[in-house]
């Protein structure tokens, strides 16, 4: 197999290189766009019980959690019960809940002073909603809103109100836009230090480009492949971090054998073309391998039922199996046109060591020496390396991974510190009868009762009224699972 590909790159150089440019041209236009198309959700097992009840909100209630949340504060530094202020929170929640396609709209002051979406000091207030729809569709409705809807003293809307966007809606989306932008500035410092770094390692400007070149024909490739893939299923934008890391790293790493190795046999005496033969018979051995052995390995990641995990594998094979392709077909034959042009532009001129002398070959002789020793200090320090992940605590991505400063880390840092309700993340509880048949409203009002009455519960609203949590029993002067407001009738308890 790697003699046919040697003589393919060495027959028909040009026909392979046009082949090339063809692929390359057509992988930019098509999939250049692909961070578009790309999901920033993805994290939930479609059969995981969580799952199911969300599917169940939204098929049979058209509800679910909040993903939208506005942070109001008041300006000039009075509080949120202020006449003025009143005014405007009721106005901005019947604005959004005007929205198309924003439901379950409420806030401080449309709830009669709800506690749970009011900070401590009564200095700012929640107004929380829903986006409707997938999460692709949550994307696009909240980058409409989102600047609607930012409101500030310094121009940025008018009002008694200074309003600041959040929410997992806002959060996913600003990552899914940070994770676009980085990846360019990435690629534009990593590109450049690499190129200096080969440079430093070849000597020649020509050898050093090569690389360069199959890992940017790599990266492009795989984003038409995850273009495609994003027509038939969920793909994570995270696919892109994994397919510019290690797409660059596995292309250089690759070209780095076939080049040195190609040098080698022209400083033997062979002749271009034969180089090349030996050069893919050898050091393409090792290329294929390793190429088949990472995309083997990442695969594995086709068996999670998660398509942030999934993601992982359509990218990661991808660029693995592009990254070897183009190193045993597309580099043989730029190899083959170059010749002896491969060391053009030669910077400086590295004194080339023998095989049987060197710090390489001090290294190697040492390491056979003594295999037991060496083998045991290397595990040592993977040990000594690993041990943080004995520490490790696993979560779900929420704001918290965006910069300090970002709109949607900002209103997340906000209401962890200073409301001491998660209403903007409440836990829904959905009941079905097993007898596949309605619940009566004292087995609704039974089991919402329990609800209320577990430790840290704040308070339960269900089809038959809201019912007085275990951690407000205190402050408002009832028994945890009270009912305390009725449906469709004023509270019992003021501001609960």
């Amino acid at each position: 197999m790697l003699t046919r590909l040697s003589h393919l790159a060495t027959g028909r150089p040009r026909a392979v290189l046009v082949a090339a440019v063809v692929f390359i041209a057509l992988s930019a236009a098509l999939g250049g766009g692909v961070a578009a198309n790309l999901t920033s959700g993805g994290f939930e097992d479609p059969s995981a019980e969580s799952s199911r009840a969300d599917e169940l909100l939204d098929d049979r209630f058209d509800t679910g959690a909040p993903n939208l949340v506005l942070l109001a504060t008041p300006r000039d530094g009075v509080d949120v019960d202020t006449p003025a202020v009143v005014d405007a929170g009721r106005a901005l929640t019947a604005e959004l809940a005007a929205e198309p396609g924003v439901t379950r709209v409420v806030s401080y002051w449309s709830e009669g002073g709800a506690p749970p979406l009011r900070n401590d000091d009564g200095s700012r207030a929640l107004v929380v909603a829903r986006i409707a729809g997938d999460e692709d569709a949550v994307g696009e409705r909240i980058e409409e809103l989102a600047p609607r809807y930012e409101r500030d003293a310094a121009g940025r809307g008018a009002g008694a109100l200074d309003v600041e966007v959040g929410g997992s809606a806002q959060a996913f989306h600003e990552i899914g836009t940070t994770i676009e932008e980085d990846l360019l500035i990435a690629e534009m410092i990593a590109l450049p230090i690499t190129l200096v770094l080969l440079v430093l390692i070849f000597g020649s400007v020509v050898a050093a480009t090569l690389p360069l070149l199959i890992g940017v024909m790599s990266i492009v490739g795989t984003f038409l492949v995850l273009q495609v893939m994003s027509g038939l299923t969920d793909v994570s934008v995270y696919a892109l971090n994994l397919t510019t890391a290690l797409g660059l790293g596995l292309a250089i790493d690759y070209s780095l054998f076939v080049v040195s190795r190609y040098r080698e046999e022209l400083r033997a005496g062979h002749e271009p073309r034969a180089a090349v033969v030996r050069t893919v018979r050898t050091a393409g051995r090792t290329v294929a391998f390793s190429a088949l052995t990472v995309a083997a390995s990442l695969s594995a990641t086709l068996v999670f039922p998660i398509a942030f995990l999934r993601s992982f594998a359509y990218a990661g094979v991808a660029v693995a199996l592009l990254a070897g392709v183009f190193s045993l077909v597309v580099l043989p034959a730029l190899l083959a046109l170059l010749g002896h042009r491969v060391n053009a532009l030669t910077i400086w001129r590295r004194s080339v060591a023998p095989t049987d002398r060197g710090l390489w070959h001090r290294v190697a002789t040492v390491v056979m020496r003594r295999p037991v020793p060496v083998a045991t200090a290397a595990v040592a320090v993977l040990v000594v390396l690993g041990a943080p992940f004995l520490g490790l605590r696993l979560t779900q991505p929420d704001d918290r991974v965006l910069a300090p400063g970002s709109d949607g880390r900002v209103v997340g840092d906000v209401v962890r510190a200073e409301f001491s309700s998660e209403e903007a993340g409440a836990l829904s509880v959905v009941a079905a009868d097993e007898r596949d048949g309605d619940l009566s409203d004292a087995e609704i009002d039974g089991f919402a009762a329990t609800l209320a009455a577990l430790p840290g519960v704040s308070r339960v609203d269900a089809a038959t009224g809201t019912y007085c949590g275990e951690g407000v029993a205190d402050r408002f002067g009832c028994e945890p699972g009270q009912l305390v407001v009725a449906p469709d009738s004023a509270p019992r308890y003021e501001g609960f």
